[in-house]
C-alpha cells in the first residue's frame, strides 16, 4: 500500500484482512474538524478537487473557528447569504429534527456548553436549572434561506452530530475514484467492491456508509453520565460505554440517526433500509 501524508501522519483504524492484497491501494490521511481522516483507494486518482470542497464546508462549519460562518451565527444571531454548506446542514438536521420528534435538535449545543461550563466550576445544576436552559433548546425557532439565518437570543447550533457524515459524502460525491474506503468521521463506500472496517470490536464488510455514536468520546464529567450526547427531552445522557453503530446508503444519515439511537430515540419510519450494528 501506498500512502500519502498530506497533512499529518496519523492512525486511521482501517484492517485490511490478510487474504486481500494490499500492494495495489493507495492510501491519504489528513486531519479534518480536528480529527484523524483517510481515503483508501484502488487506481490513482486526483485528491485534490474533493479536499478543497471539504477544506471550503469545514471553514463554514467548524467551530475550532471564531471566523467560521457557524461561530459568527452563533455569535450574532443572525447570519445574512449563509454559504452552502450551512445551509445543506440546515436543511438535513430539519428533516431529522422533524422525523425524530425533536430528538435530534443542532439547538442542544447552548444546553451543552452551559452543562460543561457547570461542570468545569466543580457544580452539578439542580433539576429546576437544567429545566430553564432546556427551554433554549428548540430547533424550530431556526429559520433559515438562502438569504439569511435568524435564531432567538441565547440559542446556538452545532452539527457534530451530522457534520462528519456530511463532510464524508462531500468528499466522496467530488472524488473520482471507482473503489474506495472515504472516511471523515464517518464511512462511505464508492464503488460496487466492500471494505473492512472495525465495528465494536469486529471486522465488518461494508458496503455503503457507517457511522458510530458513543457517550465515552467527550466526558463532562468523570464522577456522573453526563457526556456530549444529550437527550433534548430531559438534559441527560446515556451511558457513556453505549456505543450505537448504523449502516445507511448516506454518511450523514448513518451519522444523525446513530445520534437519535443513541440518546434513546427511536428509528423513524420513514428510514427503510437502515441497518443497526
Amino acid at each position: 500500500m501506498k500512502r500519502r501524508d498530506l497533512f499529518g501522519v496519523l492512525g486511521t483504524g482501517i484492517a485490511l484482512p490478510s487474504c486481500r492484497n494490499s500492494a495495489d491501494l493507495e492510501q491519504w490521511r489528513g486531519i479534518s474538524m480536528g480529527i484523524a481522516v483517510s481515503v483508501t483507494y484502488r487506481e490513482e486518482a486526483d485528491l485534490k478537487p474533493a479536499l478543497e470542497v471539504v477544506r471550503e464546508a469545514e471553514e463554514a462549519l467548524t467551530l475550532w473557528s471564531g471566523e467560521s460562518a457557524l461561530s459568527h451565527l452563533n455569535r450574532e444571531g443572525v447570519l445574512k447569504n449563509p454559504p452552502q454548506p450551512l445551509l445543506a446542514c440546515l436543511e438535513k438536521s430539519r428533516e431529522l429534527f422533524e422525523e425524530s420528534g425533536g430528538v435530534f435538535d443542532p439547538s442542544i449545543h447552548s444546553f451543552l456548553e452551559w452543562l460543561k461550563a457547570q461542570y468545569q466550576a466543580g457544580r452539578k445544576p439542580a433539576a429546576p436549572e437544567m429545566e430553564e436552559m432546556l427551554k433554549r433548546v428548540d430547533f424550530k425557532q431556526v429559520e433559515f434561506s438562502k438569504s439569511k439565518i435568524t435564531m432567538p437570543p441565547g440559542h446556538a447550533l452545532s452539527f457534530n452530530a451530522i457534520a462528519q457524515g456530511y463532510l464524508t459524502d462531500l468528499f466522496s460525491e467530488n472524488f473520482s475514484a471507482t473503489s474506495a474506503l472515504v472516511h471523515f468521521g464517518e464511512y462511505r463506500v464508492l464503488g460496487s467492491e466492500s471494505w473492512p472496517v472495525e465495528v465494536k470490536g469486529r471486522e465488518y464488510e461494508l458496503s455503503r456508509a457507517l457511522a458510530v455514536s458513543s457517550g465515552s468520546g467527550q466526558r463532562l464529567s468523570a464522577t456522573s453520565a453526563a457526556n456530549h450526547l444529550i437527550d433534548p427531552r430531559t438534559g441527560q445522557s446515556p451511558a457513556p460505554k453505549k456505543v450505537v453503530a448504523v449502516e445507511a446508503g448516506e454518511a450523514w444519515l448513518a451519522d444523525g440517526l446513530s445520534t437519535v439511537l443513541a440518546v434513546g430515540g427511536e428509528l423513524p419510519s420513514r428510514y427503510r433500509d437502515i441497518v443497526i450494528l
